[in-house]
């Protein structure tokens, strides 16, 4: 059961990584602006996922709240609250205009904040008892 929710949480690394490397790489705003919208719908179903098999696993082990589930349920809010900040950024964008490379570098500061959430709890839940 706890393989289920491993894995999302890989996968969700490697999306926010590849999106780093597509903010960095990707010229066309349009371009870049249509697939950050078409991706953020696997983000959700991944974190979706997480979120569902981590009160799952919590309801059959009949777990109590430690400090690392509390952790993990305060990086399920964070990686949430930097998402929807990041998808306020780029629904209010206007590709084309010079303004694009601050959003361009607002949504790297919000992929990177995530990727530090996700290596934070990755490295240190297995440590925590």
């Amino acid at each position: 059961m706890l393989q289920l929710h491993v894995w999302p949480v890989f996968a969700l690394l490697g999306l926010v990584a590849l999106n780093i490397a597509v903010v960095l790489m990707q010229r066309d705003d349009r371009k870049l602006k249509k697939y950050l919208r078409i991706q953020a719908t696997a983000w959700t179903t991944l974190m979706s996922m997480i979120v569902f098999t981590g009160a799952a696993i919590m309801a059959y082990l009949h777990l109590d709240f430690s400090l690392k589930i509390v952790l993990m349920i305060a990086a399920a809010v964070a990686l949430s609250s930097l998402e929807l900040r990041r998808h306020f950024v780029l629904k209010d964008a206007r590709p084309g205009q010079e303004c694009f490379a601050a959003v361009r570098q607002k949504m790297l500061r919000y992929y990177v904040f995530e990727l530090l959430w996700l290596l934070m709890i990755g490295g240190l839940a297995p440590r925590m008892s």
